[in-house]
């Protein structure tokens, strides 16, 4: 008897298990779970825990995570406002607002709700923005000046790729929020990159030419005030040497008309110097004592008398 209380028991423990499986789900703080009673929406959950319900088939529940999803699109090429060809790649950061309008809106089949949503954001994603780029020229979407950048104005400004797909999603409540857009990549076919590329050559050569003029320019002036300067300086020199050499000639003249008054004494003065010049160092010369001037060393000078 006690055997087949156990089993019993087991028995009643799987079937309530199994039971409360039947009427029971469970919702997470990142999901919404909409509650269909015969394939129509009876209520959004929103409210994480556990919550209850009938069995199949007259209750089914369907979950969808709330959490931010990103969609990459493909690349396409599209033309600025002043006719260059550019390649896009742009993303979208979106989520689901209202579950109930979500799934009335992209339920198709068995088709995967989720991919029917990203096809029909990429369709209005195209059909509200594609022609955008049209607005603004190329040098404002790819460029060094900060005054003329204007890429922020594309993804975000008040006319805006953002502002377009949200407006259009909200005209038709899609259920969706748009948190952000973006350019992932914004580039140029091949034909194009070697046009800027030589765009852009030919203008740091023309910068390259300006900064070599105006280095000319200033190596000239500076030149020409050194030569300038050097000019005064030599004159200033050579005037002063004239000066000196005045100043000499006038002492020299002096002392000639000196020396001419007495020739004797000019004659003595000089075989001084040559004997000074001669005898500075340890010189040995052997000469006959009437070798002028070295006589004087013996004689010693005349002396006139009255």
């Amino acid at each position: 008897m006690k055997k087949h209380f156990g089993i019993v028991l087991i028995a009643s423990i799987i079937v309530s298990i199994l039971l409360l499986y039947l009427v029971t789900y469970t919702v997470n703080y990142q999901e919404t779970a909409l509650l269909l009673k015969f394939g129509e929406i009876e209520k959004a959950v929103v409210e994480p825990g556990l919550q209850f319900k009938w069995p199949n088939p007259i209750n089914k529940v369907v979950k969808f995570d709330t959490r931010v999803r990103t969609l990459a699109m493909a690349n396409y090429q599209t033309q600025t406002r002043d006719k260059q060809n550019v390649i896009v790649s742009v993303y979208v950061n979106w989520r689901i607002a209202d579950a109930k309008a979500f799934y009335s809106k992209y339920r198709s089949g068995n088709t995967d709700i989720i991919y029917n949503a990203e096809e029909k954001l990429q369709e209005i994603w195209k059909d509200r923005t594609y022609n955008l780029f049209a607005e603004y020229n190329f040098g404002e979407l790819i460029t060094l000046d900060k005054e003329k950048f204007k890429l922020f104005d594309l993804e975000r400004g008040s006319d805006s790729m953002l502002s377009r797909v949200r407006a259009a999603m909200q005209e038709d409540n899609y259920g969706v929020e748009i948190v952000d857009v973006g350019i992932s990549r914004l580039g140029v076919p091949d034909n194009v990159t070697e046009s800027v590329f030589e765009r852009m050559s030919a203008d740091r050569q023309a910068v390259v030419t300006e900064l070599m003029s105006q280095g000319d320019k200033y190596a000239k002036t500076m030149t020409g005030d050194a030569e300038s300067k050097a000019t005064i300086i030599k004159a200033t020199a050579e005037a002063e040497a004239k000066s000196i050499r005045g100043e000499g000639d006038a002492l020299a003249a002096e002392s000639y008309s000196t020396f001419l008054k007495n020739p004797e004494l000019a004659n003595f003065l000089r075989r001084l110097e040559t004997l000074r010049n001669t005898l500075n160092s340890r010189t040995t010369i052997i000469l006959d004592k009437s070798t002028p001037p070295y006589q004087l060393m013996i004689d010693g000078p005349a002396i006139l008398k009255d």
